[in-house]
């Protein structure tokens, strides 16, 4: 009797055994899954300034290029050209604006924030009127803090830029950014961009 209740009690474990593992294994992420933010429908031209925030600050790429057009360029200041040569700005595409960004996110790893317009995302010059026709039109300043994340000093950049946005099937998107002067002392978007794209 004490035999047959404790071959009652094995048999189940031993099938579990044969079958495979009692326990299932979890499958590893993928290392360059990256942290995804929340994506916000840009129904609103200044949705695109949120997406483009969060874009940054992710480890994920995706809300960032969801942001740009197709047809996405940069234009930046004559001052930066002149610095930098002007090969380091050529054809500057989404392409080549979505490498700049996984650059710059290997190198700052720490903290990374962009202000658009002011702390309540007001811009100097809004046009409000144009998004009836599908474009729209804002002016003002940006900061961009970057954090390196080993202990070193963060840095700022900052200008003044005229962001070009239209609307498409999937919503607002940015079609151009241009730089269009500085901002106190800091170096601006283009500089950076200029500097890392060069350094390749």
């Amino acid at each position: 009797m004490r035999s047959a209740r404790a071959l009652t009690a094995i048999l189940p474990v031993l099938f579990l055994v044969a079958a495979g593992c009692i326990f299932e294994p979890r499958e590893a992420e993928s290392p360059d899954a990256g942290e995804e933010a929340t994506w916000i429908t840009p129904n609103l031209p200044k949705d695109v300034f949120v997406n483009l925030t969060t874009g940054l600050a992710a480890d994920a790429n995706s809300n960032y290029e969801r942001s740009l057009s197709q047809d996405f360029t940069f234009v930046p200041l004559p001052e930066d050209v002149g610095a930098l040569g002007a090969e380091v700005f050529e054809g500057w595409n989404k392409e080549i604006e979505m490498e700049f960004l996984t650059r710059l996110k290997g190198i700052f790893l720490g903290e990374r924030t962009i202000q658009f317009g002011d702390e309540n995302m007001v811009f100097d010059r809004e046009d409000i009127d144009v998004p009836a026709t599908g474009f729209a039109e804002f002016e003002g300043e940006y900061l961009m803090t970057l954090d390196p994340g080993d202990g070193s000093p963060v840095e700022h950049y900052a200008g003044r830029a005229i962001f070009y946005l239209e609307k498409q099937t999937q919503g607002w998107m940015l079609t151009k950014w241009e730089d269009i002067d500085v901002s106190g002392s800091y170096p601006t978007s283009g500089y950076l961009r200029g500097t890392l794209r060069g350094s390749n």
